[in-house]
């Protein structure tokens, strides 16, 4: 039950509920759970939380990830930050482009190859990444706080088995 300090629902929230619920029964008229879909829509409903203009409009995966991979693996090629976040490298171009326009990253020719580069996080990005870090634990609570604890630590378990699983049947196949 939705505790009463919540907000009720707004139009939008329950259109998208309800289309959820009217896609899955389409799609599955035995009644049998489309995880998959769940998994889509709440991917949506979180970017959408993000993208809000909210104070958590900073939170946008590029602006976390590559910082965080390359303050950890400092000097990573492009193609080496695109398999470690599980992208196509031009994908992960896209995004080291907007890092390093924006200042997060900075990019240097290899010595020993000068046709490659590698890539390195800068003090902006740092910065930016501790800023971040701050906000999470709020975000975290705007999106999951109506899961306890425990739901909460289910459902972390249960994705990163679900990612755990996807990789390897990617890397097997």
């Amino acid at each position: 039950m939705r505790p009463k300090s919540d907000p009720p629902l707004v139009s939008s929230q329950r259109h998208i509920s309800a289309g959820v619920r009217i896609i899955e029964r389409t799609i599955s008229p035995a009644g049998a759970p489309v995880i998959g879909l769940l998994m889509y829509m709440a991917y949506g409903c979180l970017l959408r939380s993000v993208a809000r203009g909210s104070r958590y409009a900073g939170i946008k995966p590029a602006a976390i990830g590559m910082p965080a991979l390359l303050n950890s693996y400092p000097g990573m090629s492009q193609t080496e930050l695109a398999d470690m976040l599980g992208l196509e490298r031009m994908t992960v171009g896209v995004q080291v482009q907007h890092c390093i326009r924006s200042g997060l990253v900075r990019r240097e020719r290899c010595e020993d190859d000068r046709r490659k580069y590698r890539l390195y996080v800068t003090g902006k990005g740092l910065t930016r990444l501790r800023q971040i870090a701050r906000l999470i634990p709020m975000h975290e609570q705007s999106v999951f706080g109506d899961l306890s604890q425990a739901e909460q630590k289910t459902l972390h378990r249960l994705l990163q088995k679900v990612i755990d699983r996807s990789c390897r049947s990617q890397g097997s196949a």
